[in-house]
């Protein structure tokens, strides 16, 4: 029998990633714009997910809201950087929580609201 050995998968620092591939800066732009719009459709995902672990419905929240149900999908969908704040404060109030909002500067942060 033959043994493959396996090298370890190292990791690679962004920085490193960028000076690496020479991204031009309107490609760092696109990619950061790229990561945020992931990040927020993964948060819209978590609100969806605390939604489901307390078996509430969409239409349920959108009653509690006062908004359609579309407009309750297209939130956890991912399109938050459409939503104000008191939008999302309204989802987290439906589902019996408050909206926190924290602002982090490295190991700092501070509680906006």
């Amino acid at each position: 029998m033959s043994q493959k050995s396996e090298r370890p998968v190292q990791a690679a620092h962004w920085d490193d990633l960028v000076e690496e591939f020479a991204f031009s800066p309107a490609e760092r732009a696109e990619i950061d714009r790229g990561a945020a719009e992931m990040v927020s459709v993964v948060r819209a995902h978590r609100l969806a997910e605390v939604r489901k672990r307390q078996h509430t419905t969409q239409v349920q929240v959108a009653e509690a809201m006062g908004v359609t149900q579309a407009r309750v999908s297209r939130i956890e969908n991912g399109e938050l950087e459409r939503s104000e704040v008191e939008t999302l404060a309204a989802y987290v109030r439906a589902l019996g929580g408050k909206l926190k909002i924290v602002a982090e500067f490295g190991d700092e942060q501070y509680v906006l609201g």
